[in-house]
């Protein structure tokens, strides 16, 4: 990089003369140069001169962050690209922006029906019949593809009136977990029951979620993971270990086995009918240092009160220290769950609060914190609340989405 930002570097041309097209006319050097040219009218001009500016460090970014506001939408789009290279002052830039140009949801992704792999790149295959058996032979067909090994997201749905349907989500990863060493480029996987927006999604769940300790094992490189059914009767982060404990020789006291480490999971939904505080605890005490994206569904139908204590390790901001989404929903003590977020260390960081689907109460605990207006976005959607309340909401300094009062279950990121 150019130490003097003002002089020509080993990209830059000299100053053309005036009768010169603007297009290829040379300019300035430096930092300058670059100045210059995004002032032109030309868009292939200001294209051109934010590619540049990422060759001189800060002072190009923060020229590039600028052009976010350009009302050229090519140059726009230009700029959230080249922020997106531009390491962690153009993430945090994207973020103060419009946190959804850089959260990882299967929007990333463009859903395909899998009859046979096309392109593994860009798709999400979907794997999904009526009949579970049929499913099955599905799956393994896709596993003897030669283009599985690329295959970079899967979407594995159950009907839920299959009768197999209670044993589908382990025996599907199981699956999975012997396919490790085929799908090394996996990024992104749903397991669950279909849920679409005119099924039984409304009514209790016959899938039962197994042990995802396996699978956040063997896909180390894993960056979202969705999982859907009932969390109740099983434990859903069971180590698979041949060591049950581990004593201290000292005072015979158990050693506690360290909760699961995964590096690169960032965008985490637990889609439950149901879940058990053990299961909520254990969740939000996985160490998950990449995770941005943290989406918990306590019901489907009646609203289901949650022990705040099970909460304690993703709030304390150890678990998910780089958490800038969370949203909870189905809740019944909704604004006790409000009141610990707000007073906790991970509002330092967050973008994006959804509280919906529950019973925010007079919705105090939000109203009253000023740090609310840090965010960029609060979802209050689908708490009951009256006319009254939602006009002070309106006041906040974030943007508020108050979207229809009655509950009604939906998905923030739609698959």
């Amino acid at each position: 990089m150019n130490n003097n930002l003002n002089q020509p570097g080993e990209f830059d041309a000299v100053l053309g003369g005036e009768q010169q097209n603007e297009k290829y006319s040379v300019v300035l050097g430096g930092i300058e140069g670059v100045k210059n040219r995004l002032n032109s009218q030309d868009d292939e001009v200001k294209t051109s001169a934010l590619e540049d500016a990422l060759k001189y460090g800060n002072a190009g970014i923060d020229l590039i962050i600028e052009a976010l506001y350009d009302p050229s939408e090519e140059i726009h789009a230009r700029a959230i690209c080249l922020l997106r290279k531009a390491g962690t002052k153009g993430k945090q830039a994207l973020l103060d922006y419009d946190p959804w140009l850089v959260l990882t949801t299967f929007q990333d992704w463009e859903d395909y029906y899998y009859d046979r792999i096309k392109d593994p790149i860009g798709q999400a295959y979907c794997l999904y019949n009526e009949n579970y058996v049929n499913s099955k032979n599905k799956l393994s067909r896709f596993l003897q593809d030669p283009k599985a090994k690329d295959i970079e997201a899967i979407k594995f749905q159950v009907y839920y009136k299959d009768p197999n349907c209670k044993i589908a989500f382990k025996d599907f990863a199981d699956t999975l977990v012997n396919a490790c060493e085929l799908l090394t480029n996996l990024k992104a996987l749903l397991i669950g029951d279909c849920c679409d927006l005119i099924n039984i999604k409304y009514r209790e769940s016959n899938i039962k979620v197994c042990s995802i300790h396996p699978l956040l094992k063997s896909y180390p490189y894993l960056e979202l993971l969705h999982i859907r059914g009932r969390m109740l009767e099983e434990d859903i982060l069971k180590p698979e270990l041949k060591i049950l404990e581990v004593r201290n020789p000292q005072n015979n006291s158990i050693i506690p086995i360290k909760p699961l480490k995964h590096e690169n999971l960032k965008t985490l939904i637990v889609d439950a009918d149901g879940i058990s505080d053990s299961n909520i605890t254990k969740i939000c005490n996985l160490n998950l240092p990449s995770l941005e994206y943290f989406e918990l569904w306590l019901s489907r139908s009646d609203l289901s009160n949650i022990n705040i204590d099970s909460l304690a390790p993703m709030l304390s901001g150890e678990s998910f220290p780089n958490l800038v989404y969370l949203a909870v929903r189905q809740c019944g003590n909704m604004s006790e769950v409000a009141q610990a977020i707000v007073n906790s260390p991970i509002m330092e960081n967050l973008k994006v609060l959804e509280l919906t689907d529950g019973n925010i109460g007079n919705g105090n605990a939000l109203l009253k914190s000023p740090i609310i207006n840090r965010l960029h976005t609060l979802n209050i959607s689908r708490n009951r609340l009256p006319k009254n309340i939602i006009e002070q909401f309106s006041k906040l300094k974030c943007r508020v989405i108050a979207d229809s009062q009655f509950s009604d279950r939906y998905y923030s990121v739609w698959e």
